[in-house]
């Protein structure tokens, strides 16, 4: 082979190496803008669903703060009005949060609902309830906070492990009182679960 075209062919595949090369970098680079991108905008609407969240506790907190008068000295076996408001708000929150990329995030928002459903276990007057839904909401606003300034989740709280162990009592409770009303005959009940579980608050 001549020398010319010997040299002539090792420059070509010089060329195509370095062109391959270079669309290589650009593909590179354009993934990882297209990757920062869709991060930022991930980001963005995690921001503007938390503040939204947010907004929507912090009304709860203090329409909760108003709730007084013969509303809290009702039965919790009684349906009261101020829970619309309660659940529409606790509603709105959901919707939010459910946005949020974060799962950890939402996993721990969903489990502080459903402690706030079970607001029954709090005790037999919606004084109580009041108060348990208004600890609830003052955590979830806490970690919604921390979700926003970028820190750490923090972990439950031992009062909200606490709540769990008593929303779980309760249902108990309320199962066993259902099958006594299926199955009255006093031969079927054992009387040390007469007074397992009381409706006092701790």
């Amino acid at each position: 082979m001549q020398p010319e075209v010997l040299s002539g062919l090792i420059g070509f595949g010089g060329a195509l190496v370095g062109g391959v090369a270079s669309l290589g970098g650009v593909w590179l680079t354009l993934s990882h803008q297209r990757k920062q991108a869709r991060e930022a905008r991930l980001r963005e609407i995690g921001q503007v669903a938390a503040d939204k969240a947010l907004n929507e506790l912090i009304t709860l907190g203090e329409f909760l703060g108003s709730v007084r008068g013969d509303v809290a000295t009702m039965r919790t076996d009684e349906s009261a009005s101020y829970l619309d408001t309660v659940f529409g708000h606790m509603q709105n929150i959901e919707r939010a949060v459910a946005r949020i990329p974060d799962r950890e995030l939402r996993d721990h928002v969903k489990v502080l609902l459903m402690v706030m459903r079970r607001f029954r276990a709090a005790g037999v007057l919606h004084f109580f309830a009041v108060s348990w839904l208004s600890e609830l909401t003052d955590e979830l606003t806490e970690l919604l906070s921390a979700y926003i300034r970028s820190d750490p989740l923090p972990p439950l709280s031992e009062r909200t492990e606490e709540k769990q162990r008593r929303a779980v009592q309760h249902e108990l409770a309320q199962r066993r009182r259902f099958e006594r009303l299926q199955d009255p005959d006093p031969a079927n009940v054992d009387p040390r679960e007469e007074d397992a579980v009381g409706d006092d608050p701790a």
